[in-house]
């Protein structure tokens, strides 16, 4: 009688069959290293890159609760896909149950870090700290930090109901790039990274215009787009002109799904994401990390998001232009307005802008998600539930930024001040 297999021991946070598109070797079996805390670098197996042992295993009162084979599935279907991505350099062949599979690669890539999985840890500890500074007793039960074990706990909770994070990644539209030139794109320890092309966007699957990219080899990378960006793209194709060239030929690949080529430049940007948002390891088929050591983004990442000081305001956009700036995020549609005055003592956020068009279309939906006023590049304030009201009778841009609902109004219209008297 054959003897049942034993689990394995070495559990991996990126698949074996990524990772094997990046090999440095024909028989796909070995890969290059770089170490963001040591500076070192080194070739490993595809077998050990990626991977702890056990970490996918449960210890607790003498049992063994081995849930590596939940992935399995996912893995599976994961990879199918994406070796023939890559065999095709194209997504048209794809169809729904492909596009959903692919999401769900996403989704779970996405949650099966170890960097995902040491975040809740240091959020709580980030909170014990505020805890503690207010007096409380951080030895109270209620206060214990998460164990590895409850670490373990989350990362099958948060599998078992990725839908939501799933039907984020299928809002989202996928399209390829590859390289024009000798530049070939990296992976890391967490390979879905995110950016995004406007200097007040967020780095989240629900932000607008958020851009969520996942290398598949060295000379293909998968991009999902939001729908406002895939709505820039659809509005530049249909004006004539030949400016613009490079985002045409982009926007009409997005379509097609075909892979479109990018600059050496726009690969190392894409690079830089993955330095950037990677926890420790970088994986290359190539050897050449030396770019790395002197990398900005260079130093383990310890969580993907932190806790800000009590009393603090957000941190400063840097990417954000010059003067006071409105940013008018809707139900389906964002923009940014450039404010050529402020009238402080108007009700809410009263002012003028020359972006008679944009201010035309964001007035136009009658309830907005929230607004902000920024001076260069620090908020100055945050509106939620708002509405834009175009003040004709002042002249052609003004306008003010107020809640919709009467009674809260009423009750902002009490507490307001002027401008200058807001908390930085």
């Amino acid at each position: 009688m054959k003897k049942p297999s034993k689990p394995p021991k070495k559990h991996h946070y990126v698949t074996q069959a990524q990772l094997r598109h990046f090999a440095r070797d024909n028989g796909r079996t070995q890969i290059h290293v770089f170490d963001k805390i040591t500076g070192a670098n080194f070739t490993s197996s595809i077998l050990n890159a990626g991977s702890e042992n056990d970490f996918n295993t449960i210890v607790e009162v003498g049992e063994r609760l081995n849930f590596e084979a939940m992935f399995d599935e996912v893995d599976a279907a994961g990879a199918a896909i994406v070796a023939q991505i890559v065999e095709r350099r194209s997504l048209c062949w794809m169809r729904e149950a492909q596009v959903t599979a692919l999401a769900d690669l996403g989704a779970v890539q996405l949650l099966r870090t170890k960097l995902a999985r040491e975040t809740p840890g240091v959020l709580a500890e980030e909170m014990r700290e505020i805890l503690g500074s207010f007096g409380a007793d951080l030895t109270d039960p209620q206060f214990a930090p998460p164990t590895e074990t409850d670490a373990k706990r989350g990362t099958i909770e948060a599998f078992l109901k990725r839908a939501g994070h799933r039907d984020s990644f299928l809002r989202l539209m996928p399209g390829l790039v590859e390289p024009a030139g000798s530049a070939r794109f990296l992976i890391s320890d967490h390979p879905v990274v995110f950016s995004n092309p406007f200097p007040y966007g967020e780095l989240a699957l629900q932000a607008q215009g958020v851009l969520v990219h996942l290398p598949l080899s060295p000379t293909l990378l998968l991009t999902w787009h939001c729908p406002t960006v895939v709505a820039r793209f659809d509005h530049l194709l249909s004006t004539e002109g030949e400016g613009d060239a490079a985002l045409r030929a982009y926007g009409r690949g997005l379509h097609s799904g075909e892979a479109v080529a990018i600059s050496d430049d726009e690969v190392e940007r894409y690079n830089a994401a993955q330095i950037a948002q990677s926890r420790r390891f970088l994986f290359s088929h190539a050897p050449d990390f030396d770019r790395l050591a002197a990398n900005p983004g260079s130093g383990q990442r310890e969580a993907l998001v932190h806790l800000g000081k009590m009393g603090e305001g957000p941190p400063p956009r840097p990417r954000m232009p010059a003067g006071w700036n409105l940013v008018v995020h809707g139900p389906r549609d964002h923009c940014l307005l450039h404010l050529e005055e402020i009238d402080e003592a108007g009700e809410g956020i009263t002012a003028r802008t020359l972006d008679l068009a944009l201010l035309d279309a964001a007035a136009g939906d009658a309830r907005l998600d929230y607004v902000e006023l920024y001076d260069g590049p620090q908020q100055r304030r945050h509106l939620g539930q708002v509405k834009l009201e175009k003040l004709a009778d002042r002249g052609p841009g003004w306008f003010r930024a107020v809640h919709f609902d009467e009674s809260l109004r009423a009750f902002a219209r009490q507490i307001d001040g002027p401008l200058s008297d807001k908390p930085a």
